[in-house]
């Protein structure tokens, strides 16, 4: 009997790009913000004893010693540590820093359990307060009408608060999704808005709970070529069902050669200067953000064609360790090239939101032998002479007469090693029952 599907939810930032229009004004928030949060942190510093309070009672607490209570101002009362040294505070800028610090200083605390307030006199709250700069976290009441590309949000210029409406660009916000606390993030002369989404999801299971159920996988390699990803579509008794190819290996190569041809001539030895060391990191950025690229795009195909066959599981290699290119001269190939470990990653996060798992298993023999029949392999390429170290051939043939594309069987074997597993879990499973 098929298990019912259990829902949840997962959480997404969204990364949006502000236009250039009063970006001194989020300069000048994020400067008071930081110093509101500075000044709940020292607060914090001289009565640790209050981080064992529970969060709320904690912020109520933190709340009375620095704003005080209208009991405080009838009673004339002086408020310990007061804000009067800062402009108008709004409330919910307030309770967003103080959230913030008590997040700091419990994570401080935590890292620093036996650190001394004092020696000889000599006060050490001051010196033991975290170097920070941190974002500033906008609740409700500091932000209000979020559209597609413009949000409002309450912003300080230096003298007082404005509300001003900020445009950005990036990929749309889901319209079935919850918006949480949007982040203000500044870099150099750019701001962003990261804004958590928070998605449900229509499929929590574990992958044993899909198996169990009769689901099909997808085992995918990534053999480098211009195949960037190849598929199987895989059943549980192991069979193979079809392939799927990921294109774009060679359109990706051209663009990178390209600015690598141009990367090698600033490495020569008479145009080595300031000057050009800065074109060349430009160059090398470039090289990595076309890999970025490609490795979303590829892992989106991926889910796309998932999602297409109804497949809830994938599996793929699990690549512990960083491949040394400098002595695996055979792969014709460069730390900037293969992207099969990027994909993998953008995989991971992007599979859940939609109901889908990512799995991994180890990638011993997964490459060198037959899907088939085990036997060791040997790769070729058309016109060349097979050999079972031509780990850059995308055809293969083994002693049994079996042939074919490389990449699909390596995925192939992917697909078998993580039934096998499976299998193997069953059957310590039945042997527990008895």
């Amino acid at each position: 009997m098929m298990k019912e599907e259990k829902k949840g939810h997962i959480i997404l930032t969204y990364r949006l790009r502000f236009y250039d229009k009063h970006l001194d004004w989020l300069w000048q928030t994020k400067i008071l913000y930081n110093k509101v949060v500075e000044h709940y942190c020292k607060l914090l510093m001289e009565h640790l004893e209050l981080l064992n309070f529970g969060s709320y009672d904690l912020m109520r607490e933190l709340e009375m010693m620095s704003v005080g209570t209208k009991e405080m101002k009838r009673n004339g009362q002086i408020v310990p540590y007061s804000l009067h040294d800062f402009p108008t505070i709004p409330l919910y800028f307030r309770r967003a820093a103080i959230n913030c610090a008590i997040s700091l200083m419990r994570s401080f605390q935590i890292q620093n359990p036996k650190a001394p307030l004092s020696v000889e006199g000599q006060d050490l709250i001051s010196s033991r307060v975290p170097v920070f700069s941190v974002s500033p976290v906008y609740y409700k009441g500091m932000y209000k009408e979020i559209t597609e590309n413009s949000i409002w949000l309450k912003v300080f210029t230096g003298e007082r608060w404005v509300w001003n409406c900020y445009r950005f660009s990036g990929r749309p916000l889901p319209k079935d999704a919850v918006l949480l606390s949007p982040v203000i993030c500044i870099e150099k002369k750019q701001a962003y808005l990261h804004v958590p989404v928070k998605k449900m999801v229509d499929d929590i299971r574990t992958v044993k709970e899909r198996i169990q159920a009769g689901t099909r996988i997808l085992a995918v390699s990534f053999p480098g070529s211009d195949s960037i990803a190849v598929a199987a579509v895989m059943t549980w008794e192991g069979g193979f069902e079809k392939a799927m190819f990921f294109h774009g290996g060679s359109e990706l190569k051209a663009k990178r050669n390209q600015l690598k041809r141009r990367l090698k001539k600033i490495k020569r030895p008479k145009m080595q200067n300031e000057w050009n060391e800065a074109i060349g990191k430009r160059y090398r950025e470039k090289i990595q953000n076309i890999n970025e690229y490609y490795a979303h795009l590829i892992s989106r195909r991926i889910l796309d064609y998932c999602m297409k066959q109804k497949i809830k599981v994938i599996v793929v290699p699990k690549y512990q360790h960083t491949i040394d290119f400098s002595k695996k001269q055979y792969l014709e190939t460069d730390a900037y090239e293969w992207i099969g470990r990027k994909i993998i990653r953008f995989l991971k996060y992007k599979a859940f939101s939609e109901g889908i798992l990512v799995s991994t298993v180890p990638t011993i023999h997964i490459s060198d032998c037959c899907s088939e029949c085990g036997a060791k392999i040997k790769r070729y390429n058309e016109g060349h002479i097979p050999n079972k170290n031509y780990f850059g051939g995308q055809l293969f043939f083994c002693p049994n007469g079996h042939r074919g594309n490389s990449g699909l069987n390596t995925a192939r074997n992917v697909g078998k090693r993580f039934f096998s597993y499976y299998e193997e879990w069953l059957a310590e499973k039945d042997e527990g029952k008895e």
